[in-house]
């Protein structure tokens, strides 16, 4: 198995009678120039194993989430939160951006290689560390002889972690934090209707631009004022209550951590097919738990607020990516405001919308300016109607 640097380990080993396989993301030229014949992984699989391994990976991270760890519960149901779990609001981050689908994706490829060739014994070089670990442990799992240079444990592998540390500037924000709510809110459409509002959540000012006309035909037919409200401007709802329902949060997750950290079923949860990899993943749950989580609350907190002081009919929710959107029907369901869910583009890629128990919105559904507004203004109708009668 070759990754990589020099070709000469790789020119013995074809000599010897080996068979030379160039690793995914390695560069073949240096093998190429050096006139040593190789396949590649992705020559030898076929891209229906490469899909499968990929498919492995996301499986491995929705799986994850529902092995119990500690008391017999899961990590989903340790961060529950206002009557839903967290994790319903970083299922993409768990997804994309921890090292766990990752290694899972890893070993499911070098088990399918080991699978697929058959072979006895296996050496390589110049492989990243965190691969040729995971390649020894899956020649372990299949009972293939691995001679390359593997250490006996891994470095964690870096993961995606937002900062959400309890720093001067947060404590001095939290001190300053208006006690109320804003009264001041956005201009909305539809100004000076006494009706309950519809609160728009939307992504940016680019969405809230493309919205523009939308809004003005919803507040007409519905007739009540509807307020855009940016993702931008939520810190502006972020009141003393809020933060201390964040910082109760906060205190609840860092004490998750603690319970869960170096833990048994914590380090056997991570495995894919007889394959662990707890050391190369160690930095995923502080990511989850100090980063995410938290960021998520934040969003809920904040959601909450917003509805429930504007003492809104419903929300209409104009946000692409799925984890900022559940937080919002979170927050939305813990005010008891039903929330409509609107899509401007494509389906965000790889993130089909999942019915896993959170929160959901009452309708979701693909609008594109210049289309007939009359199925989103139907079900912002059904979704206020639930909400506050049918007057």
């Amino acid at each position: 198995m070759w990754g990589g640097g020099s070709p000469g380990p790789a020119r013995d080993r074809r000599r010897a009678g080996a068979l030379v396989v160039s690793w995914p993301g390695a560069d073949p030229s240096p093998l190429e120039r050096a006139g040593v014949s190789f396949r590649s992984v992705e020559g030898l699989l076929g891209a229906e194993a490469l899909a499968a391994a990929a498919a492995a990976a996301r499986a491995w991270a929705r799986v994850w989430g529902r092995l119990p760890l500690l008391d017999g519960k899961s990590f989903r149901e340790l961060v529950e939160w206002r009557g839903a779990s967290l994790l319903w609001s970083a299922a993409a981050f768990l997804r994309d951006e921890t090292a766990g689908p990752r290694c899972a994706r890893t070993a499911d490829i070098a088990l399918r290689l080991l699978e697929t060739t058959g072979v006895t014994e296996v050496d390589a070089a110049g492989l990243a560390p965190a691969d040729a670990l995971l390649l020894a442990r899956a020649s372990t799992a299949r009972g293939v002889l691995f001679h390359g240079p593997a250490p006996a444990s891994g470095r964690p592998l870096p993961v995606g972690r937002p900062a959400s540390g309890r720093g001067l500037r947060r404590a001095i924000a939290d001190a300053l934090a208006p006690s109320t709510t804003p009264s001041l809110l956005p201009p909305a459409a539809g100004a000076g209707l006494d009706a309950a509002p519809v609160v728009a959540l939307v992504a940016g000012s680019e969405e809230a631009g493309a919205l523009a006309p939308l809004l003005g035909v919803l507040s007409a037919d519905l007739g009540r004022p509807v307020v855009p409200v940016t993702l931008a401007d939520l810190p502006r709802w972020e009141t003393r209550r809020v933060r201390r329902a964040v910082a109760d949060a906060e205190a609840f997750l860092k004490g998750r951590l603690d319970r869960l950290r170096g833990t048994p079923g914590l380090a056997a949860s991570y495995a894919h097919r007889g394959v662990s990899f707890a050391d190369l993943a160690a930095g995923d749950l502080a990511a989850l738990l100090l980063g995410r989580l938290p960021a998520a609350v934040r969003r809920v907190e904040a959601t909450r607020e917003i509805v429930a002081s504007a003492g809104a009919a419903c929300a209409l929710l104009v946000v692409p990516r799925h984890d900022e959107r559940r937080a919002l029907v979170h927050g939305c369901s813990a005010a008891g405001v039903a929330a409509v869910a609107v899509r401007l583009g494509p389906e965000e890629a790889g993130d089909a919308a999942r019915a896993d128990g959170g929160p959901q919105p009452v309708a979701s559904l693909g609008w594109k300016p210049g289309e007939d507004p009359g199925l989103v203004v139907a079900r912002l109708r059904e979704a206020a109607r639930g909400r506050v009668g049918a007057g």
